[in-house]
């Protein structure tokens, strides 16, 4: 669900963002709409938050900003979507506990500055770097299982699509969850759900993005250099509007998604081989569920994501095996 209009809070930031000198209280209640009592308590929420705002006789003042803040009401007409942590165990622990509250349809957002226990597939853990991107998304949809892995593919298409337009920079992706430049891993998607019979209940999204710092981890980058200034909040909204789209396409159970995976990926045509194995495959591209096609000695073989593990891992594209 979407606020007729933004928050008192974020109008406040916003009027205050774009004045040259002191604004007073009367002045915001009227460009709000609301109280100088509210205009009062949310700039003091504001300021508990660490926004800077010096508060005089002659009116308020923005001193000191979070511009790169990623707290809900950063996010306008769609503030109602997100919660934020400044630091937390993991956006996917806290997505769990927001998936149970979500309606039917509904997309929330969970981010945070700082995870303490951030996750990876497997025992993988996941690196917060300064600046980077953690999020969970959490969509309340039910879709067979056996098609769950299309809103993975949905979240990589989503955040390609955005990446590449804010950074004129080639962004790929990679089977089964990743997110890569041509130097080196800068994303990757982790899922997680819930499940009655053989459909779910609902399937969050932890998405994490290296922006302008890399974790010291052989075969990483990140996506923006120094000279180029992003926010994360605006790299967000990109996602979460091209991921409105995606999902749709992903739900309708169609090739469009297949197709525009295999797009965005550099490994058709390349030979690459399984860890504990000594068989040489062809990667294809994948299916519209997300599974691995390959070929071996003239033989088809589909892989589900992640039951193998390709040999690649600190490697550059341009030296890629697969």
């Amino acid at each position: 669900m979407v606020n007729k209009k933004p928050s008192t809070k974020s109008q406040i930031l916003q009027i205050l963002r774009t004045a040259s000198s002191p604004i007073n209280g009367d002045t915001l209640a009227n460009e709000t709409g609301v109280s100088r009592v509210a205009v009062w308590k949310a700039v003091q929420s504001l300021q508990l938050s660490g926004y800077k705002i010096d508060s005089a006789r002659n009116g308020y003042q923005l001193s000191e900003d979070l511009a790169d803040s990623l707290y809900p009401w950063e996010f306008g007409m769609i503030e109602s979507s997100f919660s934020h942590f400044a630091e937390t165990d993991s956006t996917m622990i806290q997505g769990r506990i927001a998936a149970e509250e979500c309606k039917n349809g509904e997309l929330k957002v969970i981010t945070a500055d700082i995870q303490n226990k951030g996750q990876g597939h497997a025992d993988h853990k996941w690196t917060t770097t300064r600046g980077s991107l953690a999020c969970t998304i959490v969509s309340k949809e039910s879709i067979s299982l056996a098609e769950s892995h299309r809103f993975v593919m949905a979240c990589q298409i989503a955040a390609a699509k955005a990446l590449q337009e804010t950074s004129g920079r080639k962004i790929f992706v990679r089977w089964p969850n990743d997110i890569w430049t041509e130097k080196g891993k800068a994303g990757g998607i982790l899922d997680d759900l819930s499940s009655t019979g053989s459909f779910t209940n609902w399937i969050n999204l932890g998405l994490g993005l290296n922006l302008s710092v890399k974790p010291k981890l052989s075969g990483t980058d990140f996506i923006f250099d120094g000279d180029k200034k992003v926010l994360r909040k605006d790299i967000l909204k990109k996602i979460i509007e091209n991921l409105k789209a995606e999902i749709k396409s992903a739900k309708e159970n169609n090739s469009d998604l297949e197709k525009q995976w295999n797009l965005f990926c550099p490994d058709i045509g390349k030979s690459f081989k399984v860890k504990d194995s000594e068989k040489t495959y062809l990667f294809k591209g994948i299916n519209s569920y997300g599974w691995a096609v390959t070929e071996c000695n003239g033989q088809e073989k589909s892989f589900p994501p992640c039951t193998i593990n390709f040999i690649k891992s600190g490697e550059k594209l341009n030296e890629l095996k697969i």
